[in-house]
């Protein structure tokens, strides 16, 4: 069964709670340094990250039956300022990407 592990930097955000989303669903928040696994079906997902009003682009993946893969998430330095907060402009404030 493949596993997908949600792995949360030790980044600038240190109190608040980043929301973990699979196909549009929240499935766990995570503190600072924290993990969470989750076995799935095998198959495509599309999983996201947010914090406050703030989201990360999408990482599509396509799983395999024994496949195990692993996603890093982080608030960077621009997701702590008023003006990427709020900035229509920006494309994203948080990262998230496969390790």
């Amino acid at each position: 069964m493949p596993v997908i592990t949600f792995r949360r930097a030790f980044d600038v955000a240190t109190s608040r709670q980043m929301m973990i989303e699979i196909d549009g669903e929240i499935v766990v928040s995570l503190e600072r340094g924290a993990s969470q696994s989750f076995d799935v079906a095998p198959g495509p997902y599309v999983a996201r990250v947010h914090l406050d009003r703030q989201s990360s682009l999408p990482i599509h993946v396509d799983l395999d039956d024994t496949e195990t893969i692993t996603l890093e998430a982080a608030a960077g330095e621009r997701s702590s300022t008023v003006a990427a907060r709020w900035s229509s402009r920006r494309k994203s404030a948080l990262d998230l990407w496969l390790r």
